[in-house]
């Protein structure tokens, strides 16, 4: 009966949202609240890369997360996000495909992925980081 009516609590590849690097800037600096009455941000852009590739070059104030900690990691440092613009490497590269389905099973409703990843925001003119995550980053995404 599940496969004849199409019963799944899976995601698939239809439920992505891929956007540009302009379309996820816009994303990220929109004020969260009710039309916008907050007036702080609480929009995180998520390298979901191992901590070494984060390491070597990110999009700034990136959190990284690594894939396999998203699981665990969701409730205390990604939950308060309005919106998560997930990236990874380049256009073949398919861990930030797999770690947005994995936060939309997780609930999170506003998830995007960044088409290209970082070969895309460095082929669009964009500064890349190097270096460890900061507290200043780590703190804005888990505000409550």
């Amino acid at each position: 009966l599940g496969i004849l009516g199409g019963c799944s609590t899976g995601t698939s590849d239809r439920d992505l949202r891929f956007v540009t690097c302009l379309e996820a800037m816009q994303i990220l600096e929109q004020k969260t609240g009710a039309f916008g009455s907050r007036g702080d941000t609480v929009n995180v852009w998520l390298d979901p890369r191992t901590l070494t590739e984060y390491e070597e070059g990110h999009i700034p104030r990136a959190i990284s997360l690594p894939f396999p900690e998203i699981e665990n990691s969701y409730e205390s440092r990604l939950r308060s996000a309005a919106a998560i613009v997930v990236y990874d490497s380049n256009w073949n590269d398919v861990i930030a495909v797999s770690a947005s389905k994995r936060l939309m099973e997780l609930g999170h409703s506003d998830v995007y992925t960044l088409k290209g990843g970082l070969e895309a925001w460095v082929a669009d003119g964009h500064d890349v980081e190097k270096g460890s995550p900061t507290e200043a980053v780590e703190e804005q995404a888990g505000r409550q």
